[in-house]
């Protein structure tokens, strides 16, 4: 089996890459590591939907992978998620790619520049291919948006707009690629904090890396397992 772990930054995988055995640094960006008989390549894109896209194309283009797995950390829209808690983004929204107006804000669906079921999308919602994985994982909704929304009124509005529990700045990009690409993906995130008005005071994002880092490194166990 092998897999692309994909992650904007490494301080997201540092804990889990310290567990695998280094085989080849490709780039700077592409790493290539072995785990109990699992070939695994670790990317690192960047922050935000435009580097991840063109990383991950890059990188798929040059590959074949039996599954692509997005880790990272984000913030949830709910309290009724939990700070440390680990969870399988089972779908996920572009959140500000559209048209502001002056009292609201026009998805390109809502607009009419896009069918709401054009490929890849779904009702505007986009799926993993193949699978959404790990069921002993809370499955949630996900929105990806070019910035970290701290403001009430930011935050209000996207919370009005859409039903998302949690938030990212690469989940979609993830999936859109994967899905025009036909490679199995999944998303795993670890909430370090609520979204509202910006308190890094209240993050927990050491805990968030560890339980992320635990959870991934129990599914590659129990990946390894039916490998061999």
């Amino acid at each position: 089996m092998k897999i692309l772990i994909v992650a904007a930054t490494w301080l997201e995988v540092k804990m889990l890459t310290d567990e695998f055995e280094l085989v080849h640094e490709t780039t700077h960006l592409l790493k290539k590591y072995s785990f109990d008989d699992i070939e695994i390549d670790v990317l690192i894109t960047g922050i935000g939907v435009a580097f991840t896209t063109f990383h991950l194309t890059s990188a798929l283009t040059a590959n074949n992978y039996n599954l692509v797995l997005n880790i990272g950390i984000a913030g949830s829209l709910t309290k009724e998620l939990e700070i440390g808690e680990v969870v399988n983004v089972i779908t996920e929204e572009f959140g500000d790619l559209g048209i502001e107006k002056e009292n609201e804000f026009l998805t390109l669906f809502d607009a009419g520049y896009m069918d709401a079921g054009e490929f890849p999308f779904d009702n505007g919602i986009l799926k993993p291919v193949g699978l959404n994985g790990f069921t002993n994982l809370k499955k949630v909704r996900g929105l990806t948006a070019s910035k970290s929304h701290g403001r009430n009124t930011s935050i209000s509005e996207i919370k009005t707009k859409f039903s998302a529990q949690i938030e990212s700045m690469e989940g979609a990009a993830v999936f859109f690629v994967c899905n025009w690409q036909g490679v199995n993906c999944c998303q795993i995130r670890a909430i370090s904090n609520y979204v509202e008005p910006r308190d890094t005071a209240s993050w927990d994002i050491p805990l968030a890396l560890q339980k992320l880092s635990d959870t991934v490194i129990h599914t590659m166990r129990e990946m390894a397992v039916g490998v061999n």
